[in-house]
């Protein structure tokens, strides 16, 4: 599994049917296990630091892992909302190039397109498709439509207007989710870097004090390998 990303213009790319990798669920529940078994193995000790103080950084990485789920449980939906009102506008726009064409007749549509954020790309005349750039194409949409005497048309000011409105929302709505799992996603480096640390402390310390079993001693432990 693996992290989403998400492309300049909103997209979200994913290789998983989660939001989390399994490689962090996995490492969560190694330190866990191992938080468990140092509380009761007393004889083996770090000088720096204290089993009470891994098992802490332990959970806190288990609770930073189902956060970062469940806030990237709804990226998708907005994206997918996202998606559905690109649609719409896609759609839509042939109606407006229409009004323009009836008023200014077909040879001097292309020349007014552009005042209703309306772009010439790959001899097509269409919105961008960026979706910070798209924004900005509706708001020229919505005073394009009012200053050519469209806005009481079924594809008028009212509805760009409210297309407008739920499209800057979701944008919002996707701006901050990905500010918040991004943030998710440093606290969670740095706790696992901390655990990293302390476990491959703890794997030498292991092998130490059993020098001829310490394999086996390790798997008691739950740890899968013999450095993180």
């Amino acid at each position: 599994m693996a992290d989403v990303t998400t492309t300049p213009n909103g997209n979200v790319k994913s290789n998983s049917s989660s939001n989390v990798p399994a490689a962090d669920i996995d490492f969560g529940k190694v330190a866990t296990d191992v938080a468990t078994k140092w509380a009761i193995t007393t004889e083996v000790s770090l000088l720096w630091t204290t089993s009470s103080e891994f098992s802490t950084l332990a959970s806190a990485y288990k609770t930073e892992l189902s956060s970062r789920k469940l806030i990237g449980g709804s990226r998708p939906q907005i994206t997918q909302a996202l998606k559905q009102l690109d649609n719409t506008i896609d759609d839509s726009l042939a109606y407006v190039k229409g009004y323009i064409v009836d008023k200014f007749k077909k040879e001097a549509a292309a020349s007014v397109y552009s005042a209703f954020g309306i772009l010439h790309q790959k001899n097509k005349y269409v919105f961008p498709k960026d979706r910070n750039k798209r924004s900005a194409a509706l708001e020229l949409m919505i005073d394009g439509i009012a200053a050519n005497g469209f806005g009481t048309k079924e594809f008028g000011t009212t509805f760009w207007t409210d297309l407008k409105t739920k499209y800057d929302s979701l944008l919002n709505q996707a701006s901050t989710t990905d500010g918040t799992i991004s943030g998710k996603v440093n606290a969670k480096n740095t706790l696992k870097s901390s655990l990293k640390k302390t476990m491959n402390c703890l794997i030498l310390a292991i092998k130490a004090n059993y020098p001829d079993s310490y394999k086996a001693e390790l798997r008691t432990w739950g740890f899968q390998k013999e450095k993180y």
